[in-house]
């Protein structure tokens, strides 16, 4: 979804609301250790995309679907409490921004473990290029 400094607003005041929804109003679900890291918003305001991050991916991903299981719900007490001439119809997503970077950091530290010296790049040919160009430079004067 294009992304724009209104979408991006109302995104954020979703996000609110539907936190305030998540403490206040939803009494049979359980969150966990859940929250929302983005919601996207489409430019019509219409359709509304919440991603749901949390601990431990299985828990996420249950709430995620008892979530989706409820939208209606969910819809009617944010139509509540957010002030908009359309309440947005809800998608509630897995969020895996998270555990995508932690799986990228466990294979760099396997490459690279921490107490070891980096690799390094062919030092010599960096420095065989900056001696030609100052012996280069001495010829010239």
């Amino acid at each position: 979804m294009k992304k724009t400094r209104r979408t991006s607003r109302v995104g954020e005041n979703l996000r609110d609301a539907l936190v305030e929804v998540f403490r206040h109003d939803l009494k049979d679900i359980q969150l966990g250790w859940c929250s929302i890291s983005d919601v996207e918003v489409s430019p019509d305001l219409h359709y509304a995309k919440v991603f749901i991050t949390g601990l431990k991916e299985d828990d996420a991903k249950k709430t995620v679907e008892a979530l989706r299981k409820a939208a209606a719900k969910i819809r009617h007490f944010l139509g509540r409490r957010i002030h908009l001439r359309y309440t947005p119809e809800l998608d509630f997503r897995y969020d895996e921004t998270a555990m995508r970077a932690l799986r990228i950091e466990t294979l760099l530290h396997e490459v690279n473990p921490p107490g070891s010296a980096p690799v390094a790049i062919e030092d010599e040919e960096e420095s065989d290029a900056v001696g030609d160009d100052a012996e280069s430079g001495d010829d010239e004067r």
